[in-house]
């Protein structure tokens, strides 16, 4: 009988032992690992690895693990450690990306708007009125400096030139007269008083010349024009509109009998080789823009060509409305492409490129304390880890501490591993 009661009490037992081994797969509690709770005594692995003893990770989720407790100042969450079971981070989406330095340069983007430079755009109109005659210029068409825009009749150009031709007449009879009083007051033939009335004259019709040359200078005509009419004894009244430098017609109102005025242009010519740019430009960057910088303009309607060119000035006063401060540039109209008020965007360069440790924009998370990353450390394996960034780029965030090149992050699908991260912040999840 005593032996049937051992022999009960040692099976007892032995179903108990069973019932707790299979209860805590295969781990005996009163034990303590030396490894610390993340420890398997049967597989000798990390529990938060060990897909054959916990469940979670069996079951094809996910396991949580903070290493220690947070020192005073450190985040909390980069201590944790997230194990995802087999086949979870293919099937979440989660990417993984090397930590690189790459050569990155800094541009600032903005707004930007087309127009003529200032001083290769001219507004023509007539010295004088006249009534238009003729029309030689057409809207787009390309002209060269001194091309003939129109051909106005004006009877003020027609007496403009007599009066200078008379004058010229004047000078040479006046210049005659004096030649003769000085050969006769030489030989004391003459009252010296005609001799002085000679050089006054001559020197009244000398001012005479000087102004009406001026005043056909002042209505366009160069001294060859001035020469020529000289030489053919012209005193027609047709004027001639001539373009100030090459360049494109922009606008063409001349109508053939209307009377045209001084204060109406009748044409419109821009050269069209350069264009500025009005850049729309925050305030928070305007401490990076100096002038000769390089900028590049792009619009939607001619994808992938980028028009070059250099900021060149920095305007003094802000928009009260949109608080942005004009900056303008200078850019190349490759192909004359280019026309005023065309909109679209631009790239200035603000520093030169140069190496620099790049993360994905998705890469980057923020617990509410800290910007962190998850730094892949083996298969299925994510490390919170705390990071300093610096400058945003297009293509991500530049790390400046927490992170070495060659090391792996989880980009897309990292915010999978915060939210995690969050839900079980303590223990084995």
């Amino acid at each position: 009988m005593k032996n049937d009661r051992v022999l009960n009490a040692s099976v007892f037992t032995a179903l108990i032992v069973l019932f707790v081994l299979v209860a805590t797969d295969g781990k005996i509690p009163w034990f303590r690992s030396a490894h610390g709770t993340d420890w398997c005594e049967i597989h000798q692995v990390p529990l938060s690895t060990d897909e054959k003893c916990n469940s979670k990770l069996k079951r094809g989720g996910t396991f949580t693990m903070r290493e220690r407790e947070p020192k005073e100042g450190e985040c909390p969450n980069t201590l944790v450690r997230v194990t995802l079971g087999a086949g979870v981070a293919e099937q979440a989406g989660i990417e993984i990306h090397a930590v690189e330095a790459r050569a990155i340069s800094e541009t600032i983007r903005a707004n930007a708007e087309t127009e003529f430079p200032p001083t290769r755009r001219a507004r023509v109109a007539p010295r004088m009125p006249g009534t238009v005659r003729e029309v030689r210029a057409t809207l787009g068409q390309q002209v060269e400096a001194g091309a003939p825009l129109a051909v106005l009749d004006s009877p003020e150009f027609g007496e403009a030139k007599s009066s200078y031709l008379q004058a010229l007449v004047s000078l040479s009879r006046c210049q005659k007269t004096c030649e003769q009083e000085e050969s006769l007051a030489a030989q004391n033939a003459t009252n010296p008083r005609d001799l002085l009335a000679a050089k006054s004259a001559l020197d009244e019709v000398r001012l005479t010349v000087k102004q009406g040359g001026e005043k056909l200078a002042a209505l366009g005509l160069a001294e060859a024009q001035i020469a020529e009419i000289v030489a053919k004894q012209d005193t027609s009244p047709f004027l001639v509109m001539t373009a100030p430098f090459p360049g494109m017609v922009l606008e063409a109102s001349a109508v053939l009998g209307e009377v045209a005025a001084p204060d109406r242009p009748l044409f419109t010519v821009a050269d069209p080789e350069r264009m500025w740019l009005s850049i729309d430009l925050q305030e928070a960057d305007l401490s990076r823009i100096e002038p000769d910088q390089k900028v590049w303009f792009t619009l939607e309607s001619f994808p992938g060509t980028r028009f070059p060119g250099k900021v060149v000035a920095v305007g003094g006063e802000m928009d009260d409305r949109t608080r942005t401060v004009r900056v303008t540039a200078d850019v190349k109209n490759l192909k004359g492409v280019l026309r005023a008020k065309m909109f679209g965007r631009a790239e200035i360069l603000v520093r030169s490129a140069e190496p620099k440790l790049v993360i994905p924009k998705s890469a980057l998370q923020n617990d509410g304390d800290c910007n962190l990353v998850f730094v892949s450390t083996s298969a299925n394996v994510f490390q919170a880890r705390k990071v300093e960034v610096g400058a945003v780029y297009e293509s991500g965030f530049e790390v400046i501490g927490g992170l070495t090149a060659g090391e792996t992050v989880a980009g897309t699908g990292a915010f999978l591993l915060r939210t995690e991260v969050l839900r079980g912040q303590m223990g084995a999840g």
